[in-house]
């Protein structure tokens, strides 16, 4: 019992923090791509893209700033009414 007493303070413990350390932001919408991001204490970066079209996603997560800038705009010049199945 006492083993998931601290399981569960641990969860509650590790939800709280991240909580307190992310940050998300509202969609916006570029050349035909619903971009979604969010941040977990300024350097777990979480991009996810959605094509207006076809609802094709894609997520990826970066720890460096600069990958993910590169893939934002490598994705700007995807073609969001393209599927790929």
């Amino acid at each position: 019992m006492e083993n998931k007493s601290k399981t569960t303070t641990f969860k509650n413990l590790l939800l709280e923090d991240i909580k307190n350390q992310l940050m998300s932001f509202h969609p916006v919408v570029r050349n035909g791509w619903a971009i979604k991001f969010s941040t977990h204490r300024d350097d777990n970066i979480l991009l996810i893209f959605t094509s207006v079209y076809t609802a094709k996603t894609v997520v990826r997560y970066f720890t460096d700033e600069q990958d993910a800038v590169k893939f934002i705009n490598y994705m700007m010049t995807q073609n969001p009414q393209e599927d790929d199945d």
